[in-house]
């Protein structure tokens, strides 16, 4: 599902040569699906601070963040936004398995269950999801 997000800011980009750009809202929807996480927060958070964007826009922003920053073990900051996310999108099964993984990394098993649970209800063919039941001993 994250594979999806990430395709959707790429699929909207239309690059110019490095040499000529100040970064354009579609640079950064491109950083902000890198999968290096410095690229990934830095365009990810011009989004973020960039005024009237869209409810959908802020949310895969706030998500992808937190990506990034569970990836360099920055796990609090990761909660942070995704929670974040969550606000604006709560019925996002992708957001939601986010924070399961997250939750998972930080040893808060049952948070992470419930989530993945979560997960599966809006979704039931996610695979991440059933994989952290599976990961953490857990059924479905």
């Amino acid at each position: 599902m994250r594979r999806i997000l990430f395709s959707l800011a790429a699929a909207a980009l239309a690059a110019a040569p490095a040499w000529a750009q100040v970064p354009t809202k579609d640079q950064a929807a491109a950083e902000c699906a890198s999968p290096h996480p410095s690229l990934a927060i830095a365009g990810c958070t011009r989004i973020i601070q960039t005024q009237h964007e869209t409810k959908d826009m802020l949310a895969y922003a706030y998500n992808n963040r937190a990506w990034a920053y569970r990836a360099l073990g920055k796990d609090q900051e990761g909660l942070r936004d995704v929670n974040m996310a969550l606000l604006l999108e709560p019925k996002n099964a992708a957001i939601i398995e986010t924070r399961a993984e997250i939750y998972e990394k930080l040893k808060e098993r049952d948070k992470a269950i419930a989530d993945y649970r979560e997960a599966l209800k809006l979704e039931p063919k996610m695979t991440q999801a059933s994989d952290g039941l599976k990961r953490l001993g857990a059924k479905p």
